[in-house]
């Protein structure tokens, strides 16, 4: 018998999938109980509503992104160079979540209490892991003594900025990464004469 964590998983799985391809408005909770082989009901013991199984989706997906990089960084060998690769695959990562975060007006103003609480979460939790970065910076002398809270806002802002601003296309995606990537070596770095 499979334990209600593993089934939990599966259908966190599941709804991934089904987000991914249809999109929140058009996934219903008899897409995602099809591929676990449950019915609308039963999905009920498990999660309160479409709504809560989506931000699990979403917290889970940010989970593994920053477990990804947590990884891909340690290779790195500058506190600079970490910076940049979190904030040019941040930017990628979220363009990759665009398809599942594809919501109605409507539907947002009904999830947008929870989906709000949960957006602060994994910012802070973003915050905390390039905190970490520019701390390391500062204890080796790479980047200059600054408050690194601030600046890992800072930071998060201007890239969110640009990922924000940017057309649908490659070609502005590859504008969007070089853009972070120069903009953030001028912050570390300063503007010198």
């Amino acid at each position: 018998m499979i334990k209600r964590e593993e089934k939990k998983q599966m259908i966190l799985h599941a709804a991934t999938e089904c987000f991914s391809q249809l999109g929140y408005d058009k996934t219903t909770l008899d897409d995602i109980g099809g591929k676990v082989k449950l019915n609308k009901a039963s999905l009920y013991y498990y999660y309160n509503s479409k709504e809560d199984l989506f931000c699990d989706v979403i917290y889970a997906e940010a989970q593994r992104f920053r477990e990804e990089i947590r990884n891909k960084t340690r290779a790195l060998r500058s506190a600079e160079e970490k910076v940049i690769f979190f904030l040019t695959e941040r930017s990628r990562f979220y363009k990759r979540l665009k398809h599942l975060q594809e919501i109605t007006m409507n539907m947002m103003k009904k999830i947008e209490p929870i989906f709000y609480t949960l957006q602060q979460g994994i910012q802070q939790e973003e915050k905390n892991m390039l905190k970490e970065m520019l701390d390391e910076g500062i204890h080796t002398g790479e980047i200059n003594r600054t408050d690194p809270s601030r600046l890992s806002e800072v930071l998060l802002k201007v890239s969110s900025a640009f990922k924000m601003n940017g057309a649908d296309t490659e070609q502005s995606d590859n504008n969007t990464i070089e853009d972070i990537r120069f903009t953030t070596r001028l912050i570390l770095r300063g503007v010198k004469g």
